[in-house]
């Protein structure tokens, strides 16, 4: 430790070496505490944090871009799972005075919620008139932006008990709804669309019927051309909102209860964190941080796969040459003419484009050069009287490599697995450019992959660059730190200057 801690000195006194610590250590940083900078998943899409093709969130501030939004959730408790998420919603009845109740049931809900939701019950007095009474569950909010949202979703979980015929809610009509506090009103689902709903079973809305999915009340469904929120529209535009459950029970109706449970809404913008979003709505800055820790994996581990094979093969066929250094060196020499990324591509492309498949063939086509070197040194080493003194005392071949040879080529080493760290990391990210990436995780490489497949992608230039500056900058890092490696342990360098 004190070894080290003394050429830690040495090394931060040079600036190259200065300085390509510094961007190693801040990279190396953002690796470790990725989960605690964003708290999204780099490559998950449920829940739907953003819409698609957002704009980083600064481009507001940039001149021309006032109209642009951001994410509003207006819903704080929409499963209902305490009392009080009552109090943020409003409840109304037409003609006011009439029977229907609102309540708070704890150990109902829908089937994929916790417990928890509102009961809005109705019973008729005989003494009243056989006529419409309507019951409105609205949450009332402020959209603070002057343009529209990108994409808004909207659910809902309803259930009705006490009603003669739901085939088609034909004695109880629901409908969900969105308007301004004080103009337009737009439906966005009533009970009759939609499918073939029974009474005693909670339902939601859902273009394909019961089912839950894909959901009704979206705008892509609903509105696919962006008409109803666009520039041109009338509808949305800052202010005040209302948006709730319309609850009809028709003339015919005595008693009756609707249950409603996991009402919400989501109106995503059309800016989203720091660097915006990909095709699919995930955040490109959790994926450019979580992007920073496989490319370090993947960069140290081949590297020093690639080394410790360079470094063993030099050893042994520097020191025994013969027969063994004429294989070890022919063998080399076949490595040596293969086209090197048609290579990595085949091997990839067929054992998997795994991690460690990649870590596997990006170390293993690497070791060639560092061979040579190793057993050039070596080849000058074992002549020299140290050498010799440590045969005469009887100092097998295993001990004078490992005790007399191996140290000696140790500053090799050092500077070659600092050379060859952004030699694994730019061939991780040209494989995955071309489409050879693990699924399962987010490389720069996969950012600057799935920016290219997209018709505008490339445009997105904030898309682009970041990975790009990235790969640059951590790969400068290890060179820097590979120079000032070479200045400190080459004896010529340190002598010349």
């Amino acid at each position: 430790m004190k070894r080290f801690t003394r050429f830690l000195k040495v090394l931060v006194r040079n600036k190259r070496g200065l300085l390509g610590l510094t961007i190693l250590i801040f990279f190396a940083i953002i690796a470790v505490v990725a989960p605690l900078l964003t708290p999204y998943d780099p490559l998950s899409i449920s829940p739907m944090i953003a819409s698609d093709f957002v704009y980083p969130s600064w481009f507001k501030y940039l001149p021309g871009n006032e109209r642009l939004s951001e994410n509003v959730q207006p819903i704080n408790d929409s499963g209902f799972t305490t009392e009080k998420a009552l109090q943020e919603w409003a409840f109304t009845t037409i003609p006011s005075g009439q029977s229907p109740s609102l309540k708070y049931i704890s150990d109902v809900g829908n089937p994929i919620g916790n417990p928890g939701c509102i009961a809005i019950s109705f019973k008729r007095d005989q003494t009243e008139a056989t006529s419409e009474v309507e019951a409105f569950l609205t949450k009332e909010f402020y959209y603070p932006y002057q343009g529209p949202p990108r994409r808004f979703i909207g659910k809902v979980y309803v259930k009705a008990t006490g009603v003669k015929n739901l085939t088609q809610w034909g004695h109880v009509e629901i409908n969900v709804f969105i308007e301004q506090t004080e103009g337009q009103r737009y439906d966005l689902w009533s009970a009759k669309q939609g499918g073939n709903y029974t009474s005693e079973v909670w339902i939601t809305p859902s273009i394909t019927g019961t089912t839950r999915y894909p959901p009704l009340i979206d705008s892509n469904w609903l509105d696919p051309k962006g008409q109803i929120f666009s520039k041109q529209g009338t509808f949305f535009k800052q202010g005040n909102y209302r948006y709730g459950v319309e609850v009809v029970f028709t003339q015919d109706v005595q008693e009756a209860t609707v249950y409603i449970d996991d009402i919400d809404l989501k109106l995503y913008g059309t800016v989203f964190g720091f660097l915006g979003t990909d095709e699919l709505g995930r955040d490109l800055f959790t994926q450019l941080l979580y992007g920073t820790r496989i490319s370090m994996i993947i960069g140290l581990l081949a590297a020093f796969l690639s080394v410790s094979i360079g470094l063993i093969l030099g050893l042994f066929s520097g020191y025994l040459g013969k027969i063994v250094d004429e294989l070890i060196m022919r063998f080399t020499d076949m490595f040596l003419v293969l086209p090197e990324l048609p290579l990595l591509i085949v091997l990839i492309a067929v054992l998997g484009p795994t991690v460690w498949n990649q870590v596997i063939t990006i170390g293993f086509l690497g070791w060639m050069g560092f061979a040579r070197v190793v057993r050039s040194q070596v080849l000058s080493l074992k002549e020299r009287p140290f050498v010799e003194a440590g045969k005469a005392l009887g100092g097998g071949r295993l001990h004078i490599i490992g005790r007399h040879i191996l140290p000696n080529v140790m500053n090799l080493v050092y500077v070659t697995l600092a050379m060859a760290v952004p030699y694994a990391i730019m061939s991780e990210a040209y494989v995955s450019f071309l489409g050879l990436f693990d699924p399962t995780i987010m490389t720069w490489g996969r950012m600057l992959h799935d920016a290219l497949e997209q018709s505008s992608g490339v445009e997105r230039w904030w898309w682009i660059v970041p990975p790009g500056l990235c790969i640059a900058a951590i790969s400068t890092s290890f060179i820097l730190i590979g120079y000032a490696l070479d200045e400190i342990l080459n004896p010529k360098i340190r002598e010349r200057r």
